[in-house]
């Protein structure tokens, strides 16, 4: 039977308007994109480089909203991406969003766009009835005469999920983002069937199999009752994954807007290691989707289980070469509440009647991309599972590149389990010729690293780590690569080295540097100038003396705020002509050291004769 209704992802939001498919690069002057009409209006609000992630923006507090940027776990996921998100009254939007572009410390602001689940729902007891031929339509049980699974970590972002049935002891204490708690149960039933085709246990008589026996699923909620949910609460839940060790994330969600904040998200998850799915959508488009399209996310459309053995597109699936493999969109699956359900007019399917027309209209539960990736998920974490030492860039590859090449939809093709399993991976570490700056360097506040000459074979660099003195630093997981010495309050030696991780999980150490760190002012006087508040004319001469223990660079003077002479030389003389400045002056040197370190004197006044 011909499915008559479809809940699809849209990427619309609930209160605002949004325009779909805006990319949001950093640049120059902050930008926002949405509109701030509805109530309340949510805002992503992206933070320059070089400003501190807990930074208490001015804007914020002149209009007495000191604390809009939630709560203590929202500003510390948000910060790892240099982000923060912040829910104002509507009548206050439009005010807000100009204080923020106006911020200095504003990159960029952006009303916090919407997903929803990509599903149109879940089925199964039900291999030995035939009721799960999704499974041999992948070749998952062949794969499991090398491999049942292990107890690799699966991340569900989702609407929660709930431990019974055969997900009773595989369900590892997770968070609700959209309530703020440590309850991540599913209140309305998608996150639940998505971890069943995952990890509900087979072999014990009773409902379904999932890919993976032995897998534990993290529960991250983000989406609603209503299966709705925003991309900060979406990028929160990843990071948090990310961090709690999830090697994979399952994402069947997905709207037609994208935002910084998810693309940087998801880029955090791939930096740490992580493999990200995500479903195409289910609107028969070939438009981009996020998180699928984003780059590094692997991304899962739909066959038709019922026809052609599953090799066919799903009616309902996007398609195109942004959609990297494909897996049967039609499934089984166990529902919030311990039942089981498959393709079947009885188990799984919905009558409903159509408001505008008054007909009786029917939809099986259990359709849509939201089921292909989490099947794409359990392959993965197969593939983890016989290869352990698989970062999320080696699972990638082990999937995409052995895709059967059975359809012009996909990039790849559809999942083949056990050709997946025997896929090897990257085994070449990256390669750098050095990195900037020198040894020996004189550093200072904070110092952006540059490597030179680095390469990998083909899985592409992930991250390059900074360690000080052996122990870790700081890190950058984002082309090209520039991680921050934070030199601070240091003063003295420093042992600086780079670690260099590819998407396969090999590395490279770069030759440790010795640096030395110098946060010292250095100190400078006036020795002989006119006296404060004297009248002047011709030519003024001050004298200046200037130490530091890295030495001096060089001395300027300065007049009404603009430099007017520089002398490199100690017994430093500099002049003005009184001529060429105002009627009133303001005087000061100023002095710096090799590092870059710059101490003032105080300012004289001097008015024209």
């Amino acid at each position: 039977m011909k499915s008559t209704r479809r809940r699809v992802i849209v990427g619309l939001a609930a209160v605002t308007t949004l325009t779909a498919g805006v990319v949001l690069a950093p640049v120059a002057g902050a930008s926002v994109t949405g509109s701030a009409r509805a109530l309340p209006v949510r805002l992503l609000v992206g933070l320059r480089s070089g400003v501190a992630t807990d930074v208490a923006l001015p804007s914020l507090q002149r209009l007495g909203l000191p604390t809009a940027d939630g709560d203590s776990t929202t500003r510390r996921l948000l910060g790892e991406i240099r982000a923060k998100a912040i829910e104002v009254p509507g009548a206050r939007a439009a005010a807000v969003t100009a204080a923020l572009k106006a911020d200095p410390n504003v990159e960029y602001v952006q009303v916090d766009p919407q997903v929803e689940k990509a599903d149109v729902t879940p089925n199964d007891p039900w291999i030995t009835q035939n009721r799960q031929p999704e499974l041999a339509q992948m070749n998952v049980p062949a794969a499991w005469d090398t491999t049942t699974g292990s107890a690799v970590t699966v991340a569900v972002v989702d609407t929660g999920v709930n431990a019974v049935g055969d997900l009773a002891g595989k369900v590892l204490p997770g968070y609700d983002f959209h309530n703020g708690d440590a309850y991540p149960s599913d209140d309305e039933g998608h996150g639940t069937m998505v971890s069943s085709l995952i990890a509900a246990t087979p072999n014990n008589g009773k409902g379904m199999a999932g890919v993976c026996a032995q897998c534990k699923i993290l529960p991250v909620k983000v989406l609603s009752a209503t299966g709705v949910g925003y991309h900060s609460n979406i990028a929160k839940g990843i990071i948090w994954a990310a961090q709690n060790n999830a090697k994979i994330i399952n994402m069947s969600l997905g709207g037609y807007s994208t935002s910084a904040v998810l693309q940087d998200a998801v880029a955090y998850a791939n930096g740490k290691g992580a493999l990200v799915v995500a479903a195409a959508g289910n609107e028969n488009t070939s438009q981009k989707s996020y998180p699928a399209a984003y780059a590094d996310v692997l991304a899962v459309g739909a066959t038709d289980t019922r026809s052609t053995g599953g090799r066919a597109r799903a009616e309902f699936s996007n398609y195109g070469s942004w959609v990297d493999v494909a897996a049967p969109g039609i499934t089984a699956a166990m529902k919030s509440n311990g039942t089981y359900c498959y393709d079947d007019p009885i188990s799984c399917w919905v009558y409903w009647t159509d408001p505008v027309t008054g007909r009786l209209m029917d939809d099986y539960e259990v359709q849509g991309t939201s089921f292909s990736a989490p099947l794409v998920s359990g392959v993965a974490a197969l593939v983890a599972s016989a290869h352990p030492n698989y970062s999320g860039g080696g699972l990638r590859y082990a999937i995409t590149n052995s895709g059967r090449r059975d359809n012009t939809w996909t990039q790849f093709g559809s999942v083949d389990a056990v050709r997946a399993i025997n896929t090897g991976s990257d085994t070449k570490a990256p390669t750098a010729t050095g990195f900037w700056p020198s040894a020996n360097a004189k550093v200072r506040g904070n110092v952006t690293m540059s490597l030179y000459g680095l390469t990998d074979d083909w899985s592409g660099v992930r991250n390059v780590n900074l360690y000080v003195d052996g122990k870790w630093h700081n890190w950058d997981y984002v082309a090209p690569f520039t991680p921050v010495l934070k030199t601070g309050t240091r003063n003295g030696a420093m042992k600086v080295q780079l670690l260099v991780y590819d998407k396969a999980g090999n590395h490279l150490w770069l030759p440790a540097r010795w640096y030395t760190a110098d946060n010292l002012a250095p100190s400078v006087s006036i020795t002989k100038a006119p006296a404060n508040k004297a009248k002047v004319k011709g030519t003024v001469k001050v004298y200046a003396k200037a130490a530091d223990k890295s030495g001096i660079s060089k001395v300027e003077l300065i007049v009404n705020g603009k430099v007017v002479a520089t002398d490199r030389t100690a017994g430093y003389v500099l002049s003005f002509k009184v001529a060429s400045q105002k009627k009133t002056m303001k005087v000061r040197i100023r002095a710096y050291d090799m590092a870059g370190n710059v101490r003032y004197t105080t300012i004289r006044t001097y008015y024209r004769a």
